[in-house]
């Protein structure tokens, strides 16, 4: 189930939408250019997840795909700094167009409804 957090009228900074499959749960924050704060975005929200902010729409899941959704490519440090980022049970990962998105979430076996 996908959440446009934008639309929530959230009173801080969040990724843009969150996909809820299962125990699993995927921050997206869509992006021209990956800047740092897009990075501070994913983690606020992933925060947000674990400290039960968001326990009211997803429950709280054992597993969080946080993915950086760039449609240009993003630079080498981000890219360094996401993956300095990832642990067991959150993984930081990025997708430079739509079909990279879609391979993700296939291979965390998360289905996207249009």
């Amino acid at each position: 189930m996908k959440i446009d957090l934008e639309k929530l009228g959230l009173q801080w900074r969040h990724a843009d939408y969150i996909i809820v499959a299962g125990d699993t749960v995927v921050v997206v924050e869509e992006t021209s250019r990956a800047k740092p704060e897009d990075v501070d975005k994913l983690r606020e929200t992933i925060e947000a997840l674990r400290s039960g902010k968001l326990q009211h729409l997803c429950g709280n899941p054992s597993k969080v795909i946080a993915i950086l959704h760039a449609s240009r490519e993003v630079d080498a440090m981000i890219a360094k700094y996401l993956g300095a980022l990832s642990k067991k049970t959150t993984i930081y990962r990025i997708a430079n167009c739509n079909n990279q998105l879609r391979m993700i979430l296939d291979e965390s076996g998360v289905q996207l409804e249009n």
